[in-house]
């Protein structure tokens, strides 16, 4: 029953929510689903009030039970970053009411579960129609999963260059993850010319914000180099530590490699062992290989 769909990110939102703050709470006491809603996004941002997540999730399903399809997508977005507990069956029903009025997010959700077959009978075909829906009504997120089904060839004619702009739009738009599979794209040539400096550009995009798996690609890339990305190996060993930092077990490894044969650090055997025991522990073979050997006197 709510009208235009509000981006409760926006700033906009925020001032009329203070703004209109006590009206809100009038419609609220009367049941009213958007002023349920709109006390909810005061309570779980403290815009106005004593910040209060639980008590802003009970108002927003509270707004969900009179059909409030911005309380709905709110309580989804919550769901998929893991932020918020609810049934599949539950989130499948809030993405199909959504998708229904036509919401970008409602569809990229209702896509997601279609293509995974999560709550619903897996399905490529819908799965592509529902983000071709959302990435028209400009949702980055729609399109990088769009591409991913025309890289696979799932429920689309395959087209590795179609996918290949469909990623790059979608990174161009802020997705971190389309950021992380442009710069793959050129990495491998996959769909578009094969170049390792535009590779490390996008994979830096996607590091910037926080991507452990780009951190690892700019550290492998960068200890190859090629004509247009000359081999670094401080840049190299830098990108393995923070990726490593980051739980990345392959980087672990990379890291006590780099101490062992000074390769972008000086070299440090006891900082060596130290990275190479940690990734063993963390199950990484490659690590409990180099170990025994150099234990038993391989490096000599």
């Amino acid at each position: 029953m709510t009208g235009k769909h509000t981006d409760p990110g926006s700033k906009a939102v925020e001032e009329m929510v203070r703004r209109e703050l006590g009206a809100i709470m009038d419609m609220a006491e009367a049941g009213d689903p958007d002023g349920l809603y709109g006390l909810g996004l005061a309570h779980l941002y403290g815009w106005g009030v004593k910040e209060d997540k639980e008590k802003g999730i009970k108002l927003f399903e509270a707004a969900c039970n009179e059909d409030h399809f911005d309380a709905m997508i709110h309580l989804l977005r919550m769901y998929m970053r893991c932020e918020y507990t609810m049934s599949t069956e539950k989130a499948v029903e809030f993405s199909q009411k959504t998708a229904a009025e036509g919401l970008s997010e409602g569809q990229l959700y209702l896509g997601i579960a279609y293509m995974d077959g999560v709550g619903v009978e897996q399905d490529h075909f819908k799965a592509a129609e529902l983000f071709r829906k959302s990435a028209n009504q400009g949702e980055a997120e729609a399109r990088n999963a769009l591409a991913f089904l025309y890289q696979e060839g799932l429920g689309v004619q395959k087209d590795v260059e179609k996918a290949f702009k469909l990623f790059k739009n979608a990174a161009a738009a802020g997705s971190i993850n389309a950021q992380f599979q442009t710069g793959a794209c050129y990495e491998s040539g996959e769909g578009v010319k094969r170049d390792l400096k535009k590779a490390a550009e996008w994979y830096a995009k996607a590091a910037d914000g926080g991507d452990t798996f780009a951190m690892e690609r700019l550290g492998i890339v960068y200890s190859i180099g090629s004509a247009d990305l000359p081999e670094d190996p401080v840049k190299a060993f830098e990108w393995f530590l923070e990726a490593a930092l980051g739980g990345m077990l392959g980087s672990m490894v990379q890291v006590g490699i780099c101490y062992l044969e000074g390769y972008g650090v000086e070299e440090d055997r006891e900082e060596c062992m130290k990275w190479l025991r940690l990734s063993a522990s963390s199950g990484s073979e490659e690590a409990v290989d180099l170990l025994s050997e150099l234990e038993n006197g391989g490096d000599e």
